[in-house]
């Protein structure tokens, strides 16, 4: 049974909130942009500006260490090669499975892991996964519904992806 019902409520609330919140959901929505006549809703794409929210500015400035950060990694994922190596030859040595030896690079796993999807969400703003070049307006575009706020309605043709 669950000990902390309470806890598992709260993290899971918080959850949907950075979920919405980054995602510019609300509960209302905006009036739809409207179309001029005689075109159909489904040959547009919608497309918004990208913002310039404190997670943007701070994902931004996370950039700049971005070479570190990946070199920090590729040294940590050397290190657990090596400490579960080790776990591997201890217990060859001794010719019996031993779980003593195996703890520590668990540890460091799951420290490494989580590192990782942290600096991974960090650096990756949900914008980043949606953003789009607009032929004559440059890269600064995300795609959006037509009831999300700088709503613009664009032709497919004119809408690529931005390459990152």
């Amino acid at each position: 049974m669950n000990k902390k019902p309470g806890l598992l409520f709260t993290v899971s609330l918080l959850a949907i909130i950075i979920v919405a919140a980054s995602f510019n959901m609300n509960l209302g929505g905006n009036a739809p942009i409207r179309l001029p006549a005689g075109i159909n809703p489904d040959s547009v794409l919608y497309v918004c500006p990208i913002g310039d929210g404190a997670w943007v500015q701070f994902s931004s400035a996370l950039h700049m260490v971005g070479r570190y950060v990946s070199l920090f990694f590729a040294f940590m994922v050397i290190v657990l090669f090596f400490s579960w190596g080790w776990g591997l030859y201890q217990n060859l040595l001794k010719d019996k499975f031993s779980a003593d030896a195996y703890k520590n690079p668990w540890s460091l796993t799951k420290i490494v892991f989580w590192m990782a999807v942290i600096f991974f969400v960090l650096f990756k703003t949900p914008d980043y996964f949606r953003s789009v070049e607009v032929r004559g307006h440059g890269t600064n575009w995300t795609l959006c519904e037509n009831t999300s706020a700088g709503a613009r309605a664009i032709r497919p043709k004119n809408v690529s992806a931005s390459g990152k």
